[in-house]
């Protein structure tokens, strides 16, 4: 059987440039984000407290567990999303995040 019945040879993936570990606010925000040029989305990790943000593009974000409040600039209050929830940044746009409990998220960049 050998070894190549189980790895193909000679086909790489730069999963290097494809995936990237971010890491903000002293570590207290974690997020894995994939991009092909294609898509992009990261799979992200929120400790209590509440952090600032720039948008560049369209950022959808679905709450996986907990609960995340969302500020955006513009707005006039904060509005609080929980588990199964969605909200949308605006491209451009200066935004909060602020979390009571440590909450999970995924996010699509558009």
């Amino acid at each position: 059987m050998g070894i190549s019945k189980f790895f193909t040879f000679g086909t790489h993936l730069s999963i290097k440039s494809m995936y990237e570990l971010r890491k903000y606010h002293g570590d207290r925000v974690q997020s894995l984000t994939y991009d092909d040029n294609n898509i992009a989305f990261s799979v992200g990790i929120i400790s209590p407290g509440e952090y600032q943000f720039g948008a560049i593009k369209e950022e959808i974000f679905k709450v996986n567990y907990g609960a995340i409040s969302a500020w955006t600039e513009g707005d006039k209050d904060w509005k609080t999303y929980k588990t199964g929830e969605t909200f949308v940044i605006p491209a451009s746009k200066n935004f909060s995040l602020k979390v009571e409990e440590t909450s999970a998220y995924i996010c699509h960049y558009r």
